[in-house]
C-alpha cells in the first residue's frame, strides 16, 4: 500500500500501461514477476512503497519489487529444508481379483 493518494498517482504500477500486470494475483508466473520487478525498479515512489510495506502487515501482492505472498514464502522455506528428499518407490504389487 502506498502512503498517500498523491504518491499512488505517481507510482509506476498505477500507470495505464502497467495496470494489467497481476499485482495482487496469488500465483503470478515467473515472467509476470520479472516484469513487475522491472516496473518497480524504475518507480519514482519505490522508497515510499518499500517503507509502507516494511511498516504494515503485507501478506500478499507484489510490492516494492518483491512478491509478498505469504504462502509462497512458507512453501519455499519448507522446500528449502528438504533438499533432495525422495520417497522410496513402493514395492506393493497389485493383486488381481
Amino acid at each position: 500500500m502506498i502512503a498517500s493518494t498523491e504518491s499512488m498517482r505517481r507510482a509506476a504500477c498505477a500507470r495505464s500501461e502497467n495496470q494489467d500486470l497481476p499485482w495482487i494475483a496469488e500465483d503470478p508466473s515467473p515472467l509476470a514477476r520479472a516484469l513487475m520487478a522491472r516496473v518497480c525498479a524504475s518507480c519514482p515512489v519505490l522508497a515510499t512503497c518499500a517503507l509502507e510495506v516494511a511498516t504494515t502487515e503485507t501478506t500478499a501482492g507484489f510490492w516494492a519489487g518483491h512478491d509478498r505472498t505469504v504462502w509462497r514464502d512458507e512453501f519455499t522455506t519448507v522446500q528449502d529444508t528438504l533438499p533432495g528428499l525422495e520417497l522410496p518407490a513402493s514395492n506393493v504389487v497389485g493383486v488381481a481379483a
